[in-house]
């Protein structure tokens, strides 16, 4: 393959020919400058590449303002079962509203096991000692 541009410090005419590399680095026979060039194949691959990773990036970054806005629904609503719309069994519900997100949200799972292990904990009565 057969490369050829100016060089953008002296103008000077630059020709190379690629062979099968992919990269190579070329100095200015003039002005001493080097270049590294890549055959158009390499440099489009690597643009799919960073498109990619910016279309991941996008993506996830839509997800964790989604999972943000679910978690301050699910905030709302536990104050609501705590507070005022507590028909005596408020902290009931919160725990049954909190457990449910968790469920449907699994990308949280520090949380979910905390949960988990707290209600471990309370099933395990202790049977005190009647005197």
């Amino acid at each position: 393959m057969q490369v050829s541009f100016a060089c953008q410090y002296c103008d000077h005419k630059i020709e190379v020919e690629m062979g099968e590399r992919p990269s190579a680095v070329i100095c200015c026979s003039k002005c001493g400058k080097s270049f590294t060039i890549m055959r158009p194949a390499i440099a489009e691959e690597i643009l799919i590449d960073w498109e990619n990773e910016a279309l991941i990036q996008k993506i996830r970054a839509e997800k964790s303002l989604s999972s943000h806005s679910s978690l301050m629904s699910l905030v709302i609503r536990v104050i609501e079962l705590l507070t005022w719309r507590d028909r005596g069994n408020g902290q009931v519900e919160a725990i049954k509203e909190m457990r449910k997100w968790l469920v449907e949200h699994e990308e949280i799972p520090s949380l979910a096991e905390l949960i988990h292990l707290d209600s471990n904990q309370r099933s395990g009565r202790r049977d005190w000692p009647k005197s």
